[in-house]
This record gives C-alpha cells, sequence and structure tokens, in this order.
C-alpha cells in the first residue's frame, strides 16, 4: 500500500507537470483564438500526454510487460491520453451546458475524472509486471 501511495504521488507531480504545459497551451489558444474549447481542451490533453509520458517513465513507472517494446509502450500510454482526452472534453461541454463558463473551473473539475482513470489504465495495464 506504500508503494501505491509514493508511485500515485509521483504520478501526480509528474501530471501536475503535464498539466501546467497543457493548461497554458489551453489558455493561450483560447485568449486568441475562438475554436470550441472542447476540442481545444482535447489536443491540448494530448500534448500533455507526451509531456507525461517522458517524466513518467523517468520518475513513476520502472520497467512493465511492454518495456522492450518501447513503441508498443508509447502507444498504450498514449491511448491512455486518448482515454482521457475524450474524458476532458465531454466534462467541458457537460460543464458549459450546465453553465460553467470560467475554463480553469472546467480544466480542474474535468482533470479530476480524467486522472483517476488514466492513472489506473497506466498503472494496472501498460505498466504491470
Amino acid at each position: 500500500m506504500k508503494n501505491f501511495i509514493i508511485k500515485i504521488t509521483k504520478y501526480a507531480g509528474t501530471n501536475g507537470a503535464a498539466f501546467v504545459v497543457d493548461t497554458l497551451v489551453l489558455i493561450t489558444i483560447d485568449f486568441f483564438f475562438n475554436f470550441e474549447r472542447a476540442y481545444v481542451a482535447f489536443f491540448c490533453y494530448l500534448l500533455g500526454t507526451c509531456v507525461s509520458f517522458v517524466l513518467s517513465k523517468r520518475y513513476v513507472f520502472k520497467g512493465g510487460w511492454l518495456n522492450n517494446r518501447p513503441v508498443t509502450e508509447f502507444f498504450a500510454y498514449f491511448f491512455g491520453g486518448v482515454i482521457g482526452a475524450v474524458i476532458t472534453a465531454l466534462m467541458f461541454i457537460l460543464l458549459i451546458n450546465v453553465g460553467v463558463e470560467n475554463l480553469l473551473v472546467q480544466k480542474i473539475i474535468a482533470s479530476i475524472f480524467s486522472f483517476i482513470t488514466v492513472f489506473a489504465y497506466r498503472n494496472f495495464y501498460v505498466f504491470k509486471k
């Protein structure tokens, strides 16, 4: 249990860095362009996934069953990002429909749901021993 808590804490830290990159790009695009937020949030989440992969491989997940197949491992990890991006986009749509207009509030609420789902997928599937 202690190792699991350490792992999820490290994962939260690495994904915190990815969240900052993803959110800064999201805010920048939202400020300069009039694109649909759900689509931009989807794209930015995938950008954050790439940052997350590099950091998570280095600091969180130490070799799972795909360790000897780096391309497959990356795409399995990236698929988790697609799952998270879909959850994020759907949460943005839902929150807009219920009247939540603040970009940061939307992003934080969506991130909670995507974080839990994607961590479970990556921890118990992508990096299983």
